[in-house]
């Protein structure tokens, strides 16, 4: 057992994660890897009255996520560690991260990102991300919930290229 599930998604824990993915895969413990999140009481307090009961709930900056993911610290639980961009995956890949595959769950539209599938939208700085963890060997999976189809993220790297220049923008 250990971490079952990596998930980028912006919103972090919220009802598909509590409601689909905890239930799904039976996960008795959340972790919130990220450093925003870490420095934020009230944020933290939030995302702990969102867990259901049973459910355990740690918040760590990215390297600490790092760290206890290395030491094999949820060996005898089955977790879900949650991340709110690419980037995030990438610098716990880095810092040494037993990463084998990604879920790409929610990364919303906002200025500056394009869409490529239905509640994945991504800018430069998220494809490079992504196309580095790719080439790194993990599987990049887009897959809102456990009975949805998955689908291989990689493959729509070259769409957002298109989408992009068809747009005329440029890298930023």
């Amino acid at each position: 057992m250990g971490v079952e599930l990596l998930r980028i998604d912006d919103r972090l824990v919220h009802g598909q994660v509590v409601e689909g993915w905890v239930r799904a895969l039976h996960i008795n413990h959340l972790i919130v890897a990220s450093d925003s999140v870490e420095a934020d009481e009230t944020q933290k307090a939030l995302y702990f009255l969102a867990v259901p009961h049973g459910v355990g709930l740690s918040t760590l900056t990215l390297a600490g996520a790092a760290e206890a993911w290395k030491a094999n610290r949820w060996k005898d639980e089955r977790a879900l560690m949650l991340v709110s961009t690419p980037q995030d995956v990438v610098a716990l890949l880095h810092a040494g991260s037993p990463i084998t595959s990604v879920n790409l769950g929610g990364l919303h539209y906002r200025t500056g990102r394009v869409q490529v599938l239905k509640g994945i939208s991504l800018d430069d700085q998220d494809v490079r991300a992504l196309k580095m963890l790719a080439a790194s060997g993990v599987l990049l999976e887009a897959r809102p919930l456990p009975l949805d189809e998955p689908v291989d993220i990689a493959l729509y790297l070259q769409r957002w290229q298109d989408e992009r220049d068809s747009l005329g923008e440029q890298p930023r």
